[in-house]
Formats: structure tokens, C-alpha cells, sequence
């Protein structure tokens, strides 16, 4: 069976998520585990801007699913809040095109936080100010991150 170009441009979208996935993953030091960013949040901002016809809302709830089951967490709250903030994205979607990196930096901000919100109110574990550092360093990062997946985006022409 022949690939088509569009079926090997899906297959670079679901690989960078798988990326992200494997990110959130890797064990880290106690203390550099309050500094890890929100990889798969961010990468699925990233899609659902660039092609929002491509990673929906559903592709949001399907790996929000995934990360639940691969973290033990509670079924359904990443799956929530990954579908909520690309329901977002995708809604605004036309407008954080013509902003500059830095305030869609601070549009990632809010919807970060807001995933973040929905997990640290579920979460059973003591809060402290450092629980919010992801909200940080995924906001620092969203430049780079922006970069690097539209280099990956334009390589291998995903449309």
C-alpha cells in the first residue's frame, strides 16, 4: 500500500505528540520536578493553531485519555483539560497567528494555567508556590517551541 503525502504529514503530528508524551515521562531529580513544562500542552497548542482542521478538540480528549492512563491520574481530568484549552486555541486560532511571539507567550500562559488549575485542584498532593513553575518555564519555552515545531512543520511540508 502506497503513502499518500497527507497520510505521512498526520503521521509527523502524532510522532511529535508521541514525543511530547515521552518528555513528560522521563523521571527528573525532586528538585527539577517542579520546572518540568508542559510538553504535551504545549505541542497540542502548537498543532491546534497551526492546522486546526488537523488536531481538534477530540485529538485533544484522546491525549489528554492517553497521558491519564500513562501518569495513573484520575481518568478524564487531562483529557478535560487538554480538550478545553485546544477548544480554545482552535477558537482563537485566526487571532494568535498575528501575535507576536511574546503575546502569544502570554496567551500559552493562561491556557497553561488553566490545564494546570484543573490538575492541581484534583491532585491529592501538598501545594506549595513551586507547583506553579510549570506555568512558567512552559511560557518561557513556547518561543523555542514554537520554532522548533514550525522547522518541523515546513520540513516535512504538514498541511
Amino acid at each position: 500500500m502506497a503513502t499518500t503525502a497527507e497520510s505521512r504529514n498526520g503521521v509527523v503530528i502524532v510522532l511529535t505528540l508521541i514525543v511530547a508524551m515521552l518528555l513528560m515521562l522521563v523521571p527528573l531529580p525532586e528538585t527539577a520536578r517542579y520546572f518540568r513544562p508542559e510538553w504535551v500542552v504545549l505541542t497540542l497548542v502548537y498543532w491546534a493553531m497551526a492546522l486546526p482542521h488537523r488536531v481538534s478538540i477530540g485529538v485533544g480528549w484522546l491525549v489528554g485519555l492517553l497521558m491519564d492512563v500513562t501518569m495513573g491520574g484520575t481518568l478524564g481530568i487531562m483529557a478535560f483539560s487538554y480538550a478545553f484549552a485546544v477548544y480554545l486555541i482552535a477558537r482563537f486560532h485566526l487571532q494568535l497567528r498575528q501575535y507576536p511571539l511574546w503575546q502569544q507567550a502570554l496567551t500559552i500562559l493562561s491556557v497553561v494555567v488553566v490545564v494546570h488549575l484543573v490538575s492541581v485542584m484534583t491532585s491529592k498532593t501538598e501545594s506549595t508556590w513551586l507547583i506553579w513553575m510549570p506555568v512558567l518555564t512552559s511560557t518561557l519555552l513556547w518561543p523555542v517551541m514554537f520554532a522548533t515545531l514550525r522547522k518541523i512543520r515546513r520540513t516535512f511540508q504538514v498541511s
